[in-house]
C-alpha cells in the first residue's frame, strides 16, 4: 500500500493538476498530451551532463526515480513562493 497522504499535499497536487488542465485548454490539447510533453523536457534536463542542471534535478522531490510533472510544478512553486517572501 503506497504512503498516505496529507490533506493539504492532496490540496497541493490538485493544484498542479488544474496548471496542467489549465495549460491543456489553452493549447486546444489534452492533458494527457501536456503531461507527455513535460515528461520529455524533463528526460532532457534529467540526462544532462551540467553540473547546475544536474543540482537542480536532484533537488526535486519525488516519490520515485523520476519526479512527476505535478512534482516539478510544485516544487518550482515553492521555489518561486521562497523567493518571493525573501
Amino acid at each position: 500500500m503506497g504512503k498516505k497522504k496529507s490533506g493539504s499535499k492532496t490540496a497541493k497536487r490538485i493544484v498542479a493538476e488544474n496548471a496542467i488542465r489549465k495549460i491543456a485548454e489553452r493549447d486546444g490539447v489534452s492533458t494527457e498530451y501536456v503531461r507527455k510533453q513535460m515528461q520529455i523536457a524533463m528526460l532532457n534536463g534529467l540526462c544532462s551532463t551540467d553540473p547546475k542542471v544536474k543540482a537542480f534535478w536532484d533537488a526535486v522531490p519525488c516519490e520515485k526515480d523520476i519526479p512527476t510533472p505535478e512534482e516539478l510544478i510544485l516544487y518550482i512553486s515553492e521555489m518561486v513562493r521562497r523567493k518571493k517572501i525573501s
